[in-house]
């Protein structure tokens, strides 16, 4: 029996515990919060419940596989809804479209938006379909060796489809190659920031996102999105993972360029011979390791988020609703050389409400607001004498984006809000500025330079999460935890 320790109670970090725990070994998992879910977690605020990270589920198939793979039935610990429609999305010319559940539906709801653009939708996705099909065992599924995997006799298949992939064009020219309505082409390009990155730079093999969403549908589960850590919570206590709360771990402990333990910041030594880092990974390199790691030179966005307690009142949204910038190159300008995001960004507005009305208090909503960001934040170790963009002016910002939200009819009566900025998540989550998703995917090279699983710097240090491969999202932050898993799981049978 092996002694694994995880650092950090993600998603990523909780999926490889369980699947460690369950084959037998001893498994500590130490999370510096008060309860796990990493970015998947929850604030109260004037009696209702927030999201902190994000706000739908999609690849459900995923997460039922974690559960298999233990076997639990994902249904006993969690329950998902449908979330139908999946989005809303307004332009401040007035137009509006309601984006369905199901593919057929998504269609017919494009054609009636802009008339004889269904079936450019239909061809989009279907291209976009055969992408995923095609790259899905390598770019996400699988473990993942970098640029070698050009030359690996399983992926000579693939070098005839490479055309389909369309690595060498960017997701904004390809989304206009097929729609002539620019507000289709904007819709598209919103995929790009799932990941953090510019759909101006991001290659187009980024399209397989939207069919991700449309194709496996969006879902919520009843609770709110915390149930998921909840519910991988309790299956990891039910298969002996040793949950440590509230316990941060100062560094990782090597002997000849091989993990032998984790030193706490209460000073306490635990031995291990694997250690799993839910960390990001720069900050992994170099805070927990002492490396000089240079952190990633393009990393992917923040964001600043809005909680705001408001009356509930009838306005015509969804659950989630976008409400479009009027020069979206501008807003992606803004993040890439400014400090703040622009002016007149997009607004992105979740109100779980919807789905589970327990979530807000009496008579009120819950509004979970975003803007993308840059990633500019000043973490916990940085010290209060680093010049901070953010310290002082967070509601000031605030005040940008309630102003942006009036060009739309939509500035809601306050009656308490939050403000969390970068600073807030490089802070709370250890990551490299407040950056969501470690390094962006702004070139056609960024899914091979992608921190793998299986660290370079020493023995059976393991990186799991968004900053890794395969990037960032709920079900991808849980394959890479599988995926860590089971490599380690390997090397136990083969000693």
């Amino acid at each position: 029996m092996g002694r694994i320790g995880v650092i950090g109670g993600g998603i990523g970090g909780l999926v490889a515990a369980i699947r460690l725990a369950a084959a037998g070994h001893r498994v500590d998992l130490f999370e510096q919060g008060q309860r796990l879910g990493g970015k998947l977690n929850r604030v109260v605020l004037d009696g209702s419940t927030f999201e902190t990270g994000p706000t739908l589920v999609t690849m459900p198939f995923v997460l039922d596989e974690v559960f298999a793979s233990v076997g639990a039935r994902r249904e006993e610990y969690i329950t998902l809804k449908r979330v139908d429609p999946a989005c809303q999305y307004r332009w401040t010319d007035g137009a509006r479209l309601d984006l369905p559940f199901a593919p057929d539906d998504v269609i017919d709801a494009i054609e009636r938006f802009s008339p004889g653009q269904g079936q450019a939708a239909r061809r989009y996705l279907e291209h976009a379909r055969k992408v995923y099909e095609l790259t899905k065992d390598v770019f996400i599924f699988g473990s993942f060796d970098g640029l070698a995997e050009l030359i690996k006799r399983r992926n000579l298949p693939l070098l005839p489809s490479l055309p389909k992939l369309r690595p060498f064009s960017t997701l904004h020219a390809h989304n206009a190659s097929y729609f002539s309505d620019p507000r289709l082409v904007q819709l598209f390009d919103r995929f790009a920031t799932y990941n953090g990155s510019t759909p101006f730079r991001a290659p187009a093999t980024l399209m397989v996102i939207p069919w991700v969403e449309i194709g496996f549908g969006a879902w919520y589960p009843q609770g709110g999105m915390h149930a998921i850590a909840d519910g991988l919570h309790r299956l990891a206590e039910e298969v002996g993972v040793r949950v440590h709360l509230e316990t941060g771990v100062k560094k990782i402990l090597t002997r000849n360029r091989r993990v032998c333990g984790l030193e706490l910041r209460s000073g306490e030594r635990i031995d291990a011979d694997h250690v799993v880092s839910n960390a990001d990974v720069w900050v992994t390199r170099h805070q927990l390791l002492g490396l000089p790691a240079k952190p990633p030179a393009d990393p992917s966005c923040s964001g600043l988020v809005m909680h705001i307690s408001t009356d509930r009142v009838e306005r015509g949204m969804t659950q989630h609703t976008i409400l479009f910038s009027d020069n979206y190159r501008a807003e992606f300008e803004a993040i890439r050389h400014s400090d703040h995001p622009d002016a007149g960004a997009t607004v992105y507005i979740s109100r779980s409400c919807m789905a589970d009305p327990s979530l807000a208090a009496e008579g009120k909503e819950n509004w979970f607001v975003l803007v993308n960001a840059p990633a500019n934040g000043i973490g916990a170790t940085d010290g209060l004498t680093e010049k901070s963009a953010w310290r002082g002016r967070e509601h000031e910002r605030a005040e940008t984006v309630l102003r942006r939200m009036e060009a739309f009819g939509l500035r809601p009566h306050i009656h308490a809000m939050g403000v969390r900025t970068p600073d807030t998540m490089a802070r709370q989550w250890s990551t490299d500025r407040g950056s969501l998703y470690g390094a962006s995917s702004n070139t056609p090279w960024s899914a091979f330079l992608r921190p793998r699983q299986r660290s370079r710097d020493v023995q059976n240090l393991w990186y799991v999460g968004g900053s890794s491969h395969p990037g960032g999202g709920i079900p991808l932050v849980a394959t890479s935890g599988m995926i860590a898993a089971n490599q380690i799981l390997t090397t136990f049978s083969q000693s």
